[in-house]
């Protein structure tokens, strides 16, 4: 495919968020800072931490957010074949941005397997169709996997949605979700077990 059909083919995965419109993001990103630690935060347990600290804090009473739609009973897993099938489907479709951050292809090729072996294997997060969730079926709860970033050593805890984010998401969507807090994104289908491309919310 040339690359004008991968760049349109980026916008259409975000399409449903550029509705939402938001300011622009600082003048020189790249320049100021490594996106990827911007994106994920430099401390690989933290988010997990966080998440875990703000639950505790929990005050008795409050509303629990509403449960999944997941179930887990029915989650179909790829077989190996399947997995490098879709992940040569996705290669197609990721962004530069990602190429130059993880230092090898087989790198890459690792993470984006890791998504694949998490989800169904009837969806698909980044070509699947928009009116249908795509939940995480990961072995890492919270919708987030386990992985090695370059020039680490030690296995960071990652959100799904944040790492498909910034593989594939286009530089305008990318730029306007770094300005949320380092967090799971909100997803706009309200299932936040949902990793759907479509379905990241750029409000916070």
């Amino acid at each position: 495919a040339s690359p004008q059909a991968l760049g349109h083919a980026r916008r259409s995965l975000f399409a449903p968020l550029a509705r939402e419109a938001r300011p622009a993001m600082f003048q020189c990103r790249m320049c100021s800072e490594n996106p990827f630690q911007q994106m994920f935060g430099g401390d690989g347990g933290g988010q997990a931490k966080e998440a875990k600290k703000k639950k505790k804090n929990q005050q008795p009473g409050q509303p629990r957010r509403p449960s999944s739609n997941r179930n887990e009973a029915s989650f179909n897993p790829r077989t190996d074949a399947e997995v490098r099938q879709v992940v040569q489907q996705w290669e197609q479709y990721v962004h530069p941005r990602a190429r130059e951050f993880f230092s090898t292809p087989e790198m890459l090729e690792e993470v984006l397997g890791q998504l694949a072996k998490g989800i169904d294997r009837n969806d698909d997060p980044v070509l699947g169709a928009d009116d249908r969730c795509v939940f995480w079926y990961g072995d890492v709860t919270a919708a987030a996997i386990r992985m090695v970033k370059p020039g680490e050593t030690t296995e960071s805890v990652t959100y799904v949605n944040r790492v498909l984010a910034f593989i594939f998401a286009t530089d305008e969507s990318f730029d306007q979700l770094m300005k949320l807090p380092k967090e799971p994104f909100k997803m706009n289908c309200g299932d936040q077990l949902c990793v759907h491309l479509a379905h990241i919310s750029l409000g916070v």
